[in-house]
């Protein structure tokens, strides 16, 4: 099941939704469980408040529902397909199916706590694999997050931007050091992520181990369109991620060519505690091609970029210059 969070035409901002792919159609989740309720289990009073609970605005909320609400929610798209998508409706008959093309698709993680690239120093790059025990990262800033149909927008202040296919781990359950063997119990569902960095920034930051302005500038982080829900281990790394530049495929992983595991990812950053909507992304630039490893694929004005994924869908965007646009 895939999960998106978006604004159907007339919500105000701050109205988002969760909605769910059904047969290419996305089901309002919130509005089709209240209609079950009602329906089903006759509990028309309290359909909309229960509904509410289950499926709130965000999908970090959502995850932090629990494990109820995942069974509620493979409860939900069991009914909707067997009675039909474009039948679906709230229990006042509201609209609740949706083309995709009628929703303003947000990305799925608005303002999650961590949100992590795993990566590697161009000095560990050059010199020597990074030790297997100590896999690094850099933030990423909600305020850079854009998803699919964005431009990417070259920063004024730099001369040397390039872009990685990442795949982001998204947290399910709170804990701290997490025990590499208890990892996967902590995997809510995963997404797409492409990491925009500034890297002539990147490197004179790196002097000071600092690697903030030259990773965060605005939409410098593409992440989305929908987060995969709780896919079985197998799938997940055997999930095929490729980022391409006017249709030349440019880098190409799953998470079994990575350097790091995501048992080892999860346990050295839950050091810090990790909750529901977090995320940790693991980029093609730290995945083996044969014994080398990928490059960060440089971007040009006018070039359209994208990373596709056929279990996740694709972020596309057109690489535009800073003129005219504030930053």
């Amino acid at each position: 099941m895939k999960l998106y969070l978006g604004l159907t035409e007339n919500s105000s901002p701050d109205q988002t939704r969760i909605f769910v792919d059904v047969n290419g159609k996305l089901v309002d989740l919130n509005l089709s469980y209240a209609a079950y309720l009602a329906k089903v289990e006759g509990e028309e009073v309290s359909a909309y408040e229960l509904a509410a609970y289950y499926f709130p605005p965000t999908i970090d909320s959502f995850l932090e529902r629990g494990e109820q609400a995942r069974k509620v929610l493979e409860q939900i798209v069991s009914f909707t397909r067997k009675i039909g998508a474009c039948e679906m409706r709230g229990p006042g008959g509201e609209k609740a199916t949706y083309d995709p093309t009628e929703i303003r698709i947000l990305p799925p993680f608005q303002k999650p706590e961590k949100s992590f690239v795993i990566g590697f120093s161009d000095q560990a790059r050059v010199e020597a694999m990074p030790k297997p025990e100590i896999p690094t990262g850099f933030y990423k800033l909600p305020q850079t997050f854009v998803t699919t149909g964005a431009p990417i927008v070259l920063p004024k202040f730099s001369q040397e931007v390039d872009a990685d296919a990442c795949l982001a781990i998204v947290i399910g359950k709170a804990g701290r050091r997490v025990h590499p063997e208890q990892a996967w119990d902590y995997v809510a569902g995963v997404t797409l992520l492409i990491d925009i960095t500034a890297r002539d920034i990147n490197r004179r930051e790196g002097l000071t181990t600092n690697n903030l302005l030259g990773k965060n500038f605005p939409s410098s982080t593409s992440i989305g369109p929908a987060m995969l829900v709780q896919p079985a281990r197998k799938e997940l790394e055997a999930i095929e991620v490729e980022l391409s530049m006017d249709g030349s495929v440019k880098q190409k992983f799953t998470v079994r060519h990575c350097v790091f595991t995501i048992e080892q990812i999860i346990a050295r950053w839950s050091i810090l505690g990790i909750k529901p909507g977090d995320f940790l992304a693991i980029g093609a630039s730290m995945a083996l091609q044969a014994d080398r490893l990928q490059n960060p694929v440089p971007l040009k004005t006018g070039s359209n970029l994208r990373c596709f994924s056929a279990a996740i869908g694709e972020l596309s965007h057109q690489v535009v210059p800073s003129e005219g646009v504030r930053r």
